[in-house]
């Protein structure tokens, strides 16, 4: 099998993936701005490794089954164009699940014990937090609802287990989970959101999750929930997010995929909302940055390895269904 990166990969990345690697798979590795490079030789690949791929490069690879993106979920761009190729089996590599979920742990326990604003209160020399009658919330014995039950949704689930805490899930399709205290569908979601003290959200930006939490569920909430949101920003009503806060409906938020996000030369002055959310001292804001960790890039060639080893086998793992956006 024959397989082109068509993006900036490291040389030291790539070592790792041949590690990895069964050897009857060739890797070639193409920037896409070496564009006549890869027309030349196109149609000699089996299989894509890339994102945001334009439609002139994908037309002369006659011969290519396979479009792997190389992290979770479809960009915008390549749902429209991949639409056009629907000989194409699409894959993507979920191999940052487990540090999006330690991420979203974070974000969980900073909200409850309000982390960021003692710290930044302490850093100005101010103890009052040590003494006033504003508590933090413990997690044990407290209600989880995880939104979106993939793999992110299960290592969340096996670390929240471990404080103590009561766990239940909603996925797209019924299933089983019987390390979960409920697993349920979207049809259960206006009843389990009143029993939830926590709600992390891990789903993906689709027509169907678009809008997911709106006012009608913020309103079912309880007083004082704690809202974590590391799926996509869309997936909760901006303006139903905001008047939450200012209610005080919510008790505290951490926020990791947003509704604005910076141009190239703006990434230093962008503010991540259309609302002033810096008001709120009970949200901890986070970049887009979940699977920020030292390891990251050995995990993804390590799972990009397993899954071209199983293309060469005939298997298929991790598909993905286009018209669903997962």
């Amino acid at each position: 099998m024959r397989v082109v990166f068509l993006y900036d990969v490291e040389a030291q990345e790539l070592e790792v993936l041949r590690e990895n690697l069964r050897k009857d798979i060739d890797i070639t590795s193409i920037q896409r701005t070496e564009k006549d490079l890869f027309l030349k030789q196109a149609n000699r690949f089996d299989a894509l490794v890339g994102a945001r791929v334009p439609k002139e490069f994908l037309e002369p690879a006659t011969n290519l089954k396979y479009f792997i993106i190389p992290f979770a979920g479809i960009p915008k761009e390549d749902k429209k164009t991949l639409s056009e190729f629907p000989n194409l089996t699409i894959l993507n590599c979920h191999y940052n699940a487990p540090f999006v979920a330690e991420h979203a742990l974070a974000l969980l326990l900073a909200s409850a014990r309000k982390v960021c604003s003692i710290h930044n209160q302490l850093k100005n020399g101010d103890w009052t937090p040590r003494y006033e009658r504003e508590w933090g919330v413990t997690l044990r014995k407290k209600t989880l609802l995880i939104l979106g039950y993939g793999k992110i949704g299960e290592y969340l689930a096996e670390m929240t287990k471990g404080l103590g805490m009561v766990v239940k899930a909603i996925k797209r399709t019924p299933g089983k989970a019987p390390e979960l205290d409920f697993l349920g569908t979207n049809e259960d979601l206006h009843r389990l959101l009143p029993e939830a003290d926590f709600i992390v959200c891990t789903l993906p930006e689709t027509e169907s999750t678009r809008g997911y939490l709106g006012e009608k569920e913020f309103e079912l909430m309880k007083e004082g929930v704690h809202l974590v949101n590391v799926g996509r920003g869309p997936v909760i009503v901006e303006e139903a997010f905001y008047e939450a806060l200012k209610s005080g409906k919510l008790g505290g938020a951490g926020i990791d995929t947003w509704w604005v996000y910076p141009d190239e030369d703006a990434r230093s002055n962008t503010f991540p909302s259309h609302y002033p959310l810096d008001d709120f001292e009970n949200v901890v804001f986070s970049p887009h940055r979940a699977s920020h960790v030292r390891e990251r890039e050995r995990y993804r060639m390590q799972r990009l390895a397993r899954i071209l080893n199983s293309l060469a086998s005939g298997v298929f793992i991790n598909v993905v269904d286009l018209e669903a956006g997962y």
